[in-house]
């Protein structure tokens, strides 16, 4: 792959992303992330001043931690350094925006290496940069690279690994063997349940190379070396914050998450009227369509997603919160998009007819437009307002047997008991929820929510005004550069934020015209 694509897509990609990223600091999961990046620029110290989930137990050393795997923090260093030297007149900017740095990054990272996947696997150059773009633009990447949770960490690692995985087997030499063991270490400092990714990457090689035993075992050797560090370093981290090697932090948590039905976790995932993942990224639809082309052309990748997608989509099905809420979407399907969008390679090699470029424009500006509605606001504002108007309309549920505690809250998390309206009702869809928000927010209706339930998606089933004062409010447009262009912002600040913005927006016009030519000298040809 020439050096010229990479670097065009990432130029063009992380430029969009950070273009047009959001406002909003760290919250929920990802506040612990860059707390404990902020702990190790500012203290050199990995214990954190907040405390989240709430209900963390301490540290072996009564201390607060983290509790998600280093690297999830350490991804966030670059941009707690930036924090750490900035001006306190310029933070209002700097630290949104700095906490937003890494997944922008790590998103055009996922569609260089999802770029390369597609022509390790025979695709022609213009097909491939045509799906890198559908992925970049049409799919929940783009939603997730805005926000500083682990999961655009967890798509560009996984995306990686699979990678690796079918480069190795392919070819078992020493250099691909290195790359997979160095990936599979990043994936497993991105979440732990990535260990049964590392495994399958091993059955799928041992699959593959079963007839050639000692390739086999010399890749697996090299691949071992590489990934020693970074079990090295999620053992020293357990140690330090637990006081065990084999104690992980979510060991209080897994008896309450865990346990539910598998058959509702998928078919939520796929079919939900108001969750599913083909509605938050339409191009799977083509994705789908596509893959048993994919499979057909290469049985690697078939065996691959047996072995290394199978497993975790499966745990994924079993957790009680299979969506992964608070969320856009079904946040615990995410690392799979790229993975599944291989079909979509395979569905666009074929010669289009006039009907099949329709369907491919209208399912590509459907994605476009839905990642929009998720780009604009912060997803917990709809999800609280459902919430508020589920309680009042529907009732209050008996939350006494919920598996996750209220603790006198007044809710419980991400229980089914609070999120069922989200999860499984159209009147509460998160896109015409945010597409209801955005045009009332357009109108400039009132604060208390009352002008703006004219047109709420649950007016098609109930005429109950309901009340809104404690959460409508809170809803806002989710730009970064609005923290700038709103009165009363600093000069300084804005002086900053439009020197930012031209050098974002030349970054992006530069990389996508870089992208451009070289897609049209492949269609030149």
């Amino acid at each position: 792959m020439r050096a010229s694509w990479p670097l065009a897509i990432f130029i063009a990609v992380f430029s969009f992303y950070l273009l047009t990223t959001g406002r909003e600091p760290a919250w929920g999961d990802a506040e612990p992330m860059v707390a404990v990046a902020d702990a190790l620029v500012a203290d050199h110290d990995i214990a954190m001043a907040v405390r989240w989930p709430e209900d963390l137990p301490p540290g072996a050393d009564g201390r607060t931690y983290g509790i998600a795997p280093l690297g999830t923090a350490l991804v966030h260093v670059p941009g707690a350094v930036l924090t750490h030297v900035a001006p306190d007149d310029q933070l209002p900017l700097v630290k949104p925006l700095a906490a937003h740095l890494a997944p922008a990054a790590l998103g055009a990272l996922a569609c260089v290496v999802f770029f390369g996947l597609l022509l390790d696997l025979g695709i022609r150059r213009r097909t491939a940069s045509t799906c890198t773009a559908i992925l970049a633009l049409a799919t929940t990447t783009w939603v997730y690279a805005r926000y500083p949770y682990s999961e655009i960490l967890q798509l560009a690692c996984f995306t990686g690994t699979l990678r690796a995985t079918l480069r190795t087997a392919a070819a078992p030499t020493r250099r691909h063997a290195l790359g997979l063991g160095a990936w599979a270490g990043c994936v497993l400092q991105a979440k732990y349940v990535f260990a049964l990714a590392l495994g399958g990457a091993a059955a799928t090689l041992a699959w593959t190379l079963r007839a050639r035993r000692a390739e086999l075992a010399r890749a697996l050797a090299w691949a071992t070396v590489a990934l020693a560090p970074f079990v090295a370093v999620a053992i020293a981290y357990n140690i330090a914050r637990w006081g065990s090697a084999a104690a992980s932090g979510y060991e209080p948590y897994l008896g309450a998450y865990f346990g539910g039905s598998v058959l509702d976790g998928a078919w939520g995932m796929l079919f939900s009227p108001t969750k599913s993942a083909l509605l938050f990224s339409p191009p799977l639809l083509l994705g789908l369509l596509g893959l048993p082309a994919a499979l057909r052309a290469h049985r690697r990748y078939g065996t691959a997603l047996l072995f290394m997608v199978l497993p975790i989509v499966l745990v994924y099905c079993g957790y009680r919160s299979w969506a992964g809420d608070y969320a856009w979407g079904p946040r615990f399907i995410v690392w799979l998009v790229p993975t599944l969008l291989v079909g979509l390679a395979f569905w666009l090699e074929v010669a289009l007819t006039r009907w099949r470029r329709a369907l491919l424009v209208a399912v590509v500006l459907g994605g476009i437009a839905v990642q929009f509605l998720g780009n604009a606001l912060y997803w917990d504002h709809f999800i609280r307002i459902s919430i508020d108007t589920k309680n009042q309309w529907l009732g209050v549920p008996d939350r006494r047997g919920a598996y996750v505690a209220e603790r006198g809250r007044g809710h419980c998390d991400s229980c089914f008991e609070d999120t069922y309206p989200i999860l499984w009702l159209p009147p509460f869809s998160q896109l015409r929820g945010h597409w209801w928000l955005v045009k009332s927010m357009a109108r400039g209706d009132a604060p208390d929510g009352a002008a703006a339930q004219r047109d709420a998606p649950w007016r098609d089933e109930t005429s109950l005004q309901v009340d809104l004062t404690q959460t409508y409010h809170r809803a806002r447009i989710d730009w970064w550069a609005l923290i700038w262009l709103e009165s009363g912002s600093d000069p300084a600040t804005r002086t900053l934020g439009i020197g930012l913005f031209l050098l974002l927006l030349g970054g992006t016009a530069g990389g996508a015209w870089m992208w451009i030519r070289l897609h049209r000298d492949m269609t030149a040809r």
